[in-house]
């Protein structure tokens, strides 16, 4: 494969990366952490705090696909860094989400509400294998 297809390959690898950010940690996470925090009257605080901590995740996410867009080997480094916390603490707030919602029987159209939000959520692990790749090949590359 010659130089100038691996860039190629590169830079759309990174326009994917983009817009699948936008659409999965970007609005996806932080909108759904957005309503919990918004309707905690009716979830409760600990709840609240998980919309919290899901609007952080989905902010730490994009900002690895952010510092992934440059060639230096330390943006990189920090991409890497920044998408596993961050998809770390979306999993794990999306578990404690949905064990919440399933013990106090949240339902929506007669299926499970966990369902929706897993749904919603777990499609990040596209976008962080995207990062992931982009990233290793920068920091193994001769460029970065």
């Amino acid at each position: 494969m010659s130089e100038k297809s691996k860039k190629y390959i590169l830079f759309f690898a990174k326009i994917f990366l983009i817009i699948s950010t936008a659409v999965y940690p970007f609005f996806m996470v932080i909108m759904t952490g957005a309503g919990l925090v918004y309707n905690h009257s009716v979830y409760g605080t600990k709840i609240m705090y998980t919309g919290i901590f899901l609007i952080f995740s989905g902010i730490l996410m994009t900002s690895g696909s952010i510092c992934c867009m440059f060639r230096k080997k330390i943006s990189n480094i920090i991409s890497l860094i920044l998408w596993v916390s961050g998809f770390t603490l979306c999993i794990t707030m999306l578990y404690i989400l949905c064990v919440q919602a399933d013990y106090n029987g949240w339902y929506r159209n007669l299926s499970p509400v966990s369902d929706m939000y897993k749904i919603r959520i777990f499609p990040v692990t596209v976008p962080l294998m995207t990062d992931l790749i982009i990233s290793l090949t920068n920091i193994h590359s001769g460029q970065a």
